[in-house]
């Protein structure tokens, strides 16, 4: 009984060990045929890899050129100087619309108090002449 077993079990290790090659022979014969594809596709993967490397290092290169030109107290002061000026020049701009109104009412007033004032000369000549006219026919009532 002892043989059987042993016989038993080398056809069973041959069987199996003619199933395990023909399995290895089929995985082995599949992966050979997805290999072009898949060194193909590992090479793409590489070379996007890479660019997105070099992408990311030219990215973080101009974030730190920029915070660098961000942080420079130079450009910040500039900035807000130019923010005061820019409030000093509306100010001024607010001042110079309320002086050009009341230069505008000034000379409205002005032509006003000129033209009251002819009025009152003409009206003093025109009275200095009725009393020179009075005078003279006075004079003349007398002679």
């Amino acid at each position: 009984m002892a043989e059987n077993c042993t016989t038993e079990t080398a056809f069973v290790e041959n069987h199996s060990d003619s199933n395990i090659s023909a399995g290895l022979f089929l995985i082995n014969s599949y992966v050979n045929q997805l290999s072009p594809d898949l060194k193909d596709v590992q090479t793409e993967l590489k070379d996007v890899v890479e660019k997105q490397e070099s992408l990311i290092n030219e990215l973080s290169k101009e974030n730190e050129e920029l915070s660098v030109l961000l942080n420079e107290c130079d450009v910040q002061d500039m900035f807000t100087s130019i923010k005061n000026c820019y409030l000093q020049l509306t100010e001024l701009k607010k001042k110079l619309i309320f002086l050009h109104r009341k230069t505008i009412s000034m000379e409205k007033r002005a032509n006003v108090l000129r033209v009251a004032k002819q009025r009152e000369a003409l009206q003093r000549e025109h009275r200095k002449e009725s009393m020179l006219v009075r005078e003279q026919e006075l004079i003349t009532k007398q002679s």
